[in-house]
């Protein structure tokens, strides 16, 4: 066998392999950046929310989001999608992290990453504030909306009026925001301990081995049909 034909078998099997350890890219929908959110998000008002973030693949790696979408007329839902590397890095603190908003009123689409619920919070039409123990003012949803500090993994928190006006400060510069203690994001502990320890039990990252791909590689060809 002359080199030629050597080099050519080894181009052959390594773009095999790399295909058969690239994980299958027709299954979920693909967007490039974040600026594909609003055509691909609908409805108003809705919240979407960052769960998990991973990759998979051997040798091809594709970068995938775990969302869920909030809407108020209608149970929450989930969704993974295929997204672009420099999308998938920037949202690597951003857990928890509600990365897409659009308000019902008029429309004003958000990309900056807040704590998740922040559209709704200091809305008349969701909720008030009221006075807590501590003399602070609380935001408190009304009856119809109890739920949505558990739709948002909240826990035991909820705003304070200075948590609101932060986060606008912060909105308006268009600056991600994750708390006056930083109890948001992938670092945030209120993250971490609600967030991460209940969404672990609702989704598993697709698992890929290496004799797992081998045996497809050996059995199917991947230019073969």
């Amino acid at each position: 066998m002359n080199k030629f034909s050597l080099y050519t078998l080894l181009i052959l099997i390594f773009l095999g392999l790399s295909k058969s350890f690239s994980p299958s890219s027709k299954r979920t929908d693909h967007i490039v950046n974040d600026r594909v959110f609003s055509s691909y998000f609908k409805g108003a008002p809705v919240s979407v929310v960052l769960l998990d973030r991973f990759q998979a693949g051997f040798l091809i790696k594709t970068y995938y989001f775990h969302l869920k979408i909030m809407h108020v007329f209608k149970s929450p839902e989930t969704v993974t999608i295929r997204v672009g590397k420099k999308l998938w890095e920037k949202h690597k603190d951003n857990l928890g992290m509600s990365i897409f908003r659009r308000e019902e009123r008029n429309g004003k689409e958000y990309l900056t990453p807040m704590p998740p619920g922040i559209l709704f919070v200091g809305d008349p039409s969701f909720g008030g504030w009221e006075y807590h123990a501590s003399g602070a003012k609380q935001w408190k949803f009304h009856r119809a909306y109890r739920k949505f500090p558990t739709l948002f993994y909240w826990g035991d928190f909820r705003p304070s009026y200075k948590f609101y006006q932060r986060s606008k400060t912060y909105e308006e510069n268009q600056q991600p925001f994750y708390g006056l203690y930083n109890e948001f994001g992938s670092k945030g502990e209120i993250t971490k301990l609600i967030l991460q320890s209940v969404e672990s039990k609702e989704f598993t990252p697709p698992s890929e081995t290496f004799l797992e791909h081998v045996k497809i590689y050996l059995s199917t060809p991947p230019w073969s049909n």
